[in-house]
């Protein structure tokens, strides 16, 4: 049969071609000739003797492709790296191709397209190697990863589930994510999960109840993203973080206030009114507080013209920024000094005021003292962060700290190790002195190993006797050598019985592990350190 190629073939917007069955190119169209990187045909006809060795970069490729060919008479989809011919550089295509013969049979030549799909496959290695990053992220993390259909579904459940739930990742798969919810949360799970489905976005977390295996209710901090649309996942994601003691605690410091605001409310408030040129002019607020607003203090002058504390030049600017754009604003936090020396932190929201003629006539807002909240916030994080026997980080916080400095120091070639500790025959220190002994001993023992610490450097309680010390920038052999500065400094401590002036001394064992290609995570770390541990206690 003979074979013309047309004026299509010159006008195909990507590369066509025909070949020889040994590899020679007979024929190139305009696209091709430019994905090779020549001005003509001729020229790239002339320059082209071996496709196989010249074309792929494996040459077994075009072996490959014959081989198909000669099997099947034609290739669909044929995917290989191969060399752009003229300039060298390495890309990626897409070959469909078949066999054109004789009245005899003799294969004569082939004929087919070719496609740069570089970009294509690029974004699918990337798309891979996301999901690695996502699945070790994941594994390890002690936040709760979910991710279901649109039906509420459930393909997927984090290693987290068996801390948060008390429940076997794989037995949570196929079930439905509603039925997780405590009973009193259903309604608000449900119109939770139909505001994500409806890809309407939340930027603070929802606090919902799911049901532990043990039947009670665990909150979880959860925030949603609607990736339905995206290939790499094609769901429902949710991360949750166990809030439960915090929120215990939250609702404890909640009725603390009320109960504190319930004494104080007819002073918990004031009221302002300013004119088009944001000078206050009028203000209003009760005698008591203990801020003791003065009115004639505020006539006349604009908010930045008063003694504030705490908010910076840029924050100033773009709050008047906001102003002259006639925005309402809310909850703008600055301090004051108050009447007992003491800064008071504010809150204050405004809405623009307009006559009936549209005119710009002024702001008119409140503002609150929201000081005892503050604290409240920082007591709640303390808590939630900290070992309220020692007052360092609790296990938590260190494993999510340390976590976060180990993927920043990995990424950037820098150093960091980290020590594990444990006290030697603790028991027996209970057992002849009482717990309360002991928790002297241990805090005795925190305050040795951070007498030899930096600011950088981090002490978490993991649990009992055992602790861990993060040390950022830190060689193994650094790293050794703080650690031989607290064994030194725990061998001069003591901690008093209060018995007739008998000291007690302890020991402490070391454990020393550093990131390597051997420990590239956390995880790897701590293991290593904690048999460097028990190598040390033993020995």
């Amino acid at each position: 049969m003979h074979h013309d190629f047309s004026s299509l073939f010159e006008l195909l917007p990507i590369g066509a071609y025909r070949s020889s069955p040994d590899g020679r190119q007979l024929r190139a169209n305009p696209a091709l000739v430019a994905l090779d990187g020549y001005d003509s045909e001729a020229e790239m006809l002339a320059a082209t003797n071996d496709l196989a060795t010249e074309w792929y970069v494996d040459p077994g490729r075009r072996e490959a492709f014959k081989a198909l060919l000669a099997r099947d008479g034609r290739v669909v989809d044929f995917v290989s790296e191969v060399y752009r011919h003229k300039s060298r550089e390495r890309i990626w295509v897409r070959v469909h191709a078949h066999e054109v013969r004789d009245e005899q049979g003799q294969v004569l030549f082939y004929e087919g397209t070719v496609q740069d799909i570089t970009e294509e496959h690029q974004a699918r290695l990337a798309l891979q190697a996301s999901e690695r990053r996502f699945r070790a992220l994941t594994e390890k993390a002690q936040v709760l990863t979910i991710i279901c259909d649109a039906q509420g579904q459930v393909n997927y459940v984090s290693p987290a589930a068996r801390q948060l739930l008390g429940r076997d990742p794989a037995e949570l798969v196929g079930t439905q994510l509603l039925d997780w919810s405590y009973p009193a949360d259903a309604a608000l799970a449900l119109e939770e999960f139909e505001r994500v489905l409806r890809n309407e976005i939340r930027s603070n977390e929802v606090i919902l109840r799911l049901t532990h295996a043990d039947g009670t209710p665990r909150s979880l901090a959860l925030l949603a993203s609607n990736c339905l649309d995206d290939e790499a996942i094609g769901g429902i994601v949710l991360n949750g973080r166990d809030v439960t003691e915090a929120q215990a605690i939250q609702r404890r410091l909640l009725e603390s206030e009320a109960r504190f605001r319930s004494l104080t409310e007819m002073s918990s408030d004031w009221y302002w009114e300013q004119d088009e040129n944001h000078r206050f002019v009028t203000m209003s607020t009760g005698t008591n507080h203990p801020l003791r607003v003065s009115p004639d203090e505020h006539i006349g002058k604009t908010r930045w013209e008063l003694p504030h504390v705490g908010v910076d030049e840029a924050t100033w600017q773009e709050h008047r920024a906001q102003l002259d754009r006639r925005e309402p604003f809310r909850d703008f936090e600055l301090g004051r000094i108050g009447a007992d020396g003491t800064v008071r932190v504010v809150i204050t929201s405004g809405i623009p005021i307009f006559d009936d003629n549209g005119r710009f006539c002024g702001y008119r807002g409140v503002a609150r003292d929201i000081t005892l909240r503050k604290a409240a916030e920082r007591e709640i994080l303390n808590l939630a962060n900290t070992d309220s026997l020692t007052g360092v980080m609790n296990r938590r916080h260190f494993m999510s700290t340390a976590e976060l400095d180990v993927l920043r120091a990995g990424s950037s070639a820098q150093d960091l190790s980290i020590l594990m500790l444990d006290l030697d025959h603790f028991k027996s220190v209970n057992d002849l002195h009482g717990h309360a002994f002991g928790d002297l001993v241990l805090c005795d023992f925190v305050a040795a190993i951070q007498s030899c610490l930096r600011d950088k450097d981090a002490v978490g309680r993991l649990g009992g006797e055992e602790f861990a010390v993060l040390l950022p920038h830190t060689s193994l052999e650094g790293a050794r050598s703080v650690a031989e500065r607290i064994l030194l400094r725990v061998r001069e401590r003591g901690v008093g019985t209060g018995d007739a002036g008998n000291t007690v001394h302890y020991t402490t064992s070391i454990g020393v592990a550093s990131l390597s290609e051997r420990t590239p995570t956390l995880h790897a770390i701590l293991q290593q350190a904690d048999r460097a541990l028990y190598q040390a206690k033993h020995n």
